[in-house]
C-alpha cells in the first residue's frame, strides 16, 4: 500500500474534518481557534428546500453547533426559484455572517452575489452545484458526470444491459451532468440500451410521480428508469406501481431520501447512487472557519498575498445503496 492509499483509507476510516487533518497535515481546530468559533454563524443557502434530501445536511448542522459552538443556519427558496436564491444572498451579505455555503441553482444569477460577498470578506464554498468563474474558495461535491456514470452502470446491470429506458432530472447544472454521465456510460458499454426520453421531474415529490407516469404511457416498452436528483426514485417508484410494471421496469435512483430506501429494500427500486451529503456540509464549515482564524500557515499572511489557501475543489465521491446495505442508510 502506498503512502497515499494509507492516508486515503485513514480519511475514510475517520469520516470527519479532524480525519481529513490528520490524513493531510491539514490544520486541527485549536482551543483558540475554537475560542473564535464560538457563536459566529455560518449559513447553507440552498435551493428546493422543501425536498426531504437536505436531512444530512441539516443533521450534519446540528452536529456543527455542538462541535464547533456556532450558529448554523439553513435557508433558500422552496422550490427551484433562483432570482429568489439570489435576492436572499444579498440579504445575508448585509447581515455578515461568518460563511456562506451555497448550493446554486444558477451559476450565472449568482456569480455576481458570491463576488459582492467576497469583497465584504464573507468566505464562500459550494457543494452539489459550482460557480467556478466566481471567486468562491472550493467546491465540495460530487464529480456529476462520474455520478451519473456509476448509476449508468447500475441500471445496465439491473436490464440486463439492453433495452429503452427513460432518464429523470431538473434543470441545475449539477444534476444534468449526471445526465450526460449515464449516457456516456451506455455509449461506451451498452448499445442496445437506448435513451427515449429526458423527463423534467422537477425535483418536486408531487409533481416527479405524474411526469414519470406520463413517460412510461408515452413510451409503453422502457426497461427502466435512471434518476439523477433526490425525487426522481419515490417518483418513478410510485409511477411504475401505478402503471402495474413494478418489477418490469427497474429503476435506479438518487440519494438516500428517507421516503425512497423503503422502495429499495421491497425491490421496486434496484438501488441508488447517494451522494456524502453529511461529510460535504462538515468540511465546508470547518473549512470557511479556517479561514477565519490564523490556523492556515499556508503563507505568512496569505490574505494579503491575494491567494487562496484552499483546494479549488474537493471530490467527496458517491455511495452505492443496494438491498444487502440498504438498512445503514435510514436516519435515526
Amino acid at each position: 500500500m502506498t503512502e497515499i492509499d494509507t492516508k486515503r483509507r485513514s480519511l475514510l476510516t475517520a469520516g470527519t474534518a479532524a480525519g481529513l487533518a490528520t490524513a493531510f497535515g491539514l490544520p486541527m481546530l485549536s482551543s483558540q481557534a475554537m475560542a473564535q468559533a464560538a457563536g459566529k454563524e455560518y449559513v447553507f443557502l440552498s435551493i428546493v428546500t422543501q425536498v426531504p434530501f437536505w436531512v444530512d445536511y441539516r443533521n450534519a448542522m446540528k452536529d456543527l453547533e455542538d462541535i464547533m459552538g456556532i450558529k448554523a443556519t439553513f435557508t433558500g427558496p422552496l422550490d427551484f426559484d433562483t432570482a429568489a436564491q439570489a435576492r436572499q444572498l444579498d440579504e445575508l451579505i448585509a447581515r455578515r455572517p461568518a460563511g456562506i455555503l451555497i448550493f446554486p441553482g444558477d451559476p450565472a444569477t449568482l456569480a455576481p452575489g458570491i463576488e459582492r460577498a467576497v469583497e465584504a470578506g464573507i468566505p464562500i464554498t459550494c457543494c452539489i452545484g459550482d460557480v467556478p468563474e466566481s471567486p468562491r474558495s472550493t467546491f465540495l461535491g460530487i464529480n456529476g458526470v462520474q455520478a451519473g456514470r456509476v448509476g449508468g452502470e447500475m441500471l445496465a446491470q439491473a436490464i440486463g444491459g439492453k433495452g429503452k429506458v427513460i432518464l429523470g432530472t431538473f434543470p441545475a447544472p449539477s444534476t444534468l451532468e449526471r445526465v450526460e454521465g449515464y449516457k456516456q456510460v451506455f455509449a461506451e458499454k451498452y448499445p442496445e440500451i437506448e435513451v427515449v426520453d429526458v423527463v423534467n421531474d422537477k425535483a418536486d415529490p408531487s409533481y416527479a410521480p405524474t411526469a414519470y407516469l406520463q413517460a412510461i404511457q408515452a413510451h409503453p416498452d422502457i426497461v427502466g428508469i435512471g434518476g439523477t436528483d433526490g425525487d426522481s426514485g419515490k417518483g418513478a417508484a410510485i409511477a411504475v406501481t401505478e402503471a402495474g410494471r413494478k418489477g418490469d421496469i427497474k429503476i435506479v435512483a438518487m440519494d438516500r431520501n428517507d421516503d425512497m430506501l423503503p422502495y429499495i429494500e421491497d425491490g421496486t427500486i434496484s438501488g441508488a447512487v447517494a451522494q456524502k451529503s453529511y461529510l460535504e456540509i462538515f468540511l465546508a464549515f470547518h473549512m470557511m472557519h479556517w479561514q477565519n482564524t490564523d490556523a492556515l500557515k499556508v503563507l505568512p499572511d496569505w490574505k494579503a498575498a491575494g491567494i487562496n489557501p484552499l483546494p479549488e475543489r474537493v471530490e467527496t465521491g458517491v455511495m452505492a445503496i443496494t438491498a444487502e446495505n440498504v438498512a445503514q442508510f435510514k436516519h435515526a
